[in-house]
């Protein structure tokens, strides 16, 4: 299929372009009442929450009481928001991308020396969030790819908070919306050479500097 070519959109009016079974892909009852509730909390408070809202309240609905942060380290400060915020009526347990300390070494990674020795263990996120029994978990930051292996190992449903862009100060749909910068998607990038970079660029950010 290629939705994104469609100009009138029939199916918004329930006369879909394309017939399918979906009705049995529901038959779970955990499926069917995440659907419902997600569909509840768009409608009731459309226009009018925050995402951070509308996840707390999901899981209100959902009667979940243990949540799970899944967060770059990058993203201390704002886990540390995020949780306090949380904390005054879940129970939050978080996990940090650095878990571990496994060297990229290990993996047979490159090691550079502007963003540390030390992989992301997203795997390990996962894998500790089930430990502490976690029913809903909530990503923040996590690299490209490596929030993949969160969510491909996440034994409970996931949902994003914040999605990491760096260059454009984590907020990736400016890329869709801004000409200037669409006009440059797609060419070829170019790679941040090894020479003259120091360590200190992670160090510092994570300073706050």
């Amino acid at each position: 299929m290629k939705c994104h070519l469609c100009k009138d959109n029939p199916c918004y009016e329930g006369n879909p372009c394309r017939k399918t079974d979906s009705v049995p892909l529901y038959d779970d009852p955990v499926d069917r009442k995440i659907l419902k509730t997600a569909a509840d909390v768009e409608a009731l408070f459309y226009r009018e929450a925050c995402r951070v809202d509308e996840t707390m309240e999901f899981a209100r609905r959902m009667g979940y009481r243990s949540l799970g942060i899944a967060f770059c380290l990058g993203f201390i400060k704002e886990a540390g928001i995020l949780a306090g915020i949380l904390e005054g009526e879940f129970h939050v347990h978080s996990v940090c991308c650095k878990v571990g300390s496994i060297e990229k070494s290990t993996f047979g990674m490159a090691e550079r020396p502007w963003i540390g020795k030390v992989s992301c263990n997203p795997i390990e996120q996962a894998r500790i969030l089930a430990e502490e029994g976690t029913e809903f978990n909530i990503v923040l930051g996590l690299c490209v790819g490596h929030d993949s292996l969160f969510y491909k190992h996440s034994k409970a449903p996931v949902t994003t908070l914040v999605v990491k862009d760096r260059k454009l100060g984590h907020n990736p749909v400016a890329a869709l919306y801004c000409p200037y910068i669409r006009s440059e998607l797609g060419r070829p990038l170019k790679e941040r050479p090894l020479e003259g970079s120091s360590a200190s660029t992670v160090v510092d950010h994570l300073r706050g500097k």
